[in-house]
């Protein structure tokens, strides 16, 4: 039997209002509500001094509509704005009601305690999310820059240097990260708790809105409400253990893109911008915010930065050239790279499947893994773990590597060791099934060394392999970690039938 709005506003009488007179439907308190195949969505008005504090509330709004029959799972959220039109299945708020008069006298105040930059206590945010290391935003000053595809990619990238990632998509109003994943349907609730299970495309853990809603049907939510239901996809949902959350924001520097700012525990942020002067523009007031708020900016990335011609191979700056770079000269900011405006980057991610899962080997999936990679050194510096650049030599007759960090590790790493344990795509894959097993190696000779920055390294075997960018704290785990990983690629081995040859 399908659920209705007069059946869930009907349970919500059962819940009194914040002053306890009354009940927060008869008080105009409860808007809008939305319902998905077997799943709630509402929203609470109450005073903002006062959120905190009226969390049980909440949780009982949420109780009393999750025994309703045929519901699966509720979703509330706490308001400080009071929707002025209301939902249609809301009942309208009394003209002599209290409360509603106390809410509506404070929504100026709340408004203007909106508009001002206010950092966190400390200056940042404290409390963290478990099971997640760090949270980089990858944000845009406007719309139509490539931001989403970029963060994809990005987390995919991070994925393919050996760090395990996931996605949230924060464009409530505009999800692309389903489309970009192949990913449809919903996500499952955990039994015995509220927490939702997160979908999975290419190894890569991702949260949207888009897939609680049809991708047709707008979202209509105020800025309050969206920023709520961001902050339960964040904390409500199972990660697991993730070295890297990336969060791919909604274009601008409003309300929601501030709010998150200040409430999400994030690590850093990295803009995307194409090269063109108006793009730039407001790529400025991208950073800016994210300085205001005391967050690190990781860099720019300079997106669709040249055009290469398929038949000639001649390069045209369709949209200028250089600009990110010299922005972030200007600013001292890192610029990490450019990514090229390329049809197969375009129609990958059309088809569900981003560039670095669809083409490991291409040189568009190597810039990602690149990006991702000075991203990551950038992050461990603004931590304060940033690996410095070790000494290398290859060991007469080119079977092994001698490391040597500056904090005194010194670690001798075979070539066969180093090449099974690449951190290419083309090894790894992009969840723990498809990784590969590498066998027959173990004559495997180091034939070059090609620093990539400051921060890594890429090593060319001479069986052709190139594609794996060995940063400094991969390395430094390798060789901490030596026994028993090798140990446990022998097991993999033998389990397969597979041999060192």
């Amino acid at each position: 039997m399908a659920v209705s709005k007069s059946q869930i506003l009907e349970q919500l009488k059962r819940i009194k209002g914040p002053d306890l007179e009354g009940n927060i439907v008869d008080l105009g308190l409860v808007s809008e509500i939305l319902l998905r195949d077997d799943k709630v969505y509402f929203s609470i008005t109450v005073p903002p001094d006062k959120a905190a504090a009226l969390e049980p509330l909440r949780q009982a709004a949420e109780k009393v509509v999750k025994d309703i029959p045929g519901v699966q799972s509720v979703t509330a959220v706490l308001t400080a704005e009071a929707a002025r039109g209301g939902n249609a299945g809301a009942a309208p708020p009394r003209a002599d009601s209290s409360r509603v008069q106390q809410v509506r006298a404070q929504q100026s105040a709340a408004r203007e305690a909106a508009a001002r930059p206010q950092p966190a206590p400390g200056g940042r945010p404290s409390a963290g999310v478990p099971g997640i290391k760090h949270m980089i935003a990858v944000a845009s000053g406007k719309g139509g820059v490539g931001k989403s595809t970029t963060a994809v990619n990005l987390a995919l990238g991070f994925q393919a240097i050996g760090l395990k990632a996931g996605i949230l998509d924060a464009d409530i109003y505009g999800p692309s990260q389903p489309r970009l994943l192949g990913l449809s349907g919903r996500p499952q609730v955990i039994e015995g708790s509220n927490r939702l299970k997160p979908m999975e495309g290419f190894g890569l853990k991702a949260m949207s809105m888009g897939f609680m809603v049809d991708e047709g049907t707008p979202i209509i939510w105020r800025g309050p409400m969206v920023v709520s239901a961001l902050t339960q996809m964040l904390r409500e949902v199972e990660w697991g253990e993730l070295d890297v959350l990336v969060i791919d924001m909604p274009p601008g520097t409003g309300d929601v893109q501030l709010t998150m700012a200040q409430q999400v525990p994030l690590s850093g942020a990295i803009i995307v911008s194409t090269p063109q002067d108006l793009a730039l523009i407001d790529a400025r007031k991208g950073l800016a915010m994210f300085r205001k708020t005391d967050i690190p900016v990781l860099g720019i990335i300079e997106n669709m930065s040249y055009f290469l011609c398929p038949s000639c191979g001649e390069r045209s700056d369709i949209f200028g050239h250089g600009g990110a770079a010299e922005e972030a000269r200007r600013l001292g900011i890192p610029f990490l790279g450019e990514v090229p405006l390329h049809m197969s980057i375009r129609a990958r991610s059309d088809e569900g499947r981003p560039i670095v899962a669809a083409e490991p080997e291409s040189q568009h999936a190597q810039i990602f893994r690149d990006l991702a990679a000075k991203a990551w050194d950038e992050l461990s510096g603004a931590a304060g773990q940033r690996v410095p650049p070790p000494s290398l030599k290859v060991k007469p007759g080119a079977d092994a590597l001698d490391v040597s960090f500056q904090d005194g590790g010194r670690y001798e790493l075979s070539a066969e060791m180093l090449r099974v344990m690449s951190p290419s795509a083309e090894v790894q894959g992009h969840s723990p099934e498809q990784r590969v097993t590498v066998g027959k190696k173990r004559n495997v000779k180091i034939r070059d060394l090609v620093p990539v920055g400051n921060y890594a390294v890429k090593i060319v075997f001479d069986d052709g392999h190139d594609t794996g960018l060995y940063t400094w704290s991969y390395l430094a785990l390798l060789g901490r970690e030596k026994d028993k990983r090798w140990a446990q690629y022998l097991k993999e081995l033998e389990a397969k039938g597979l041999s060192r040859g």
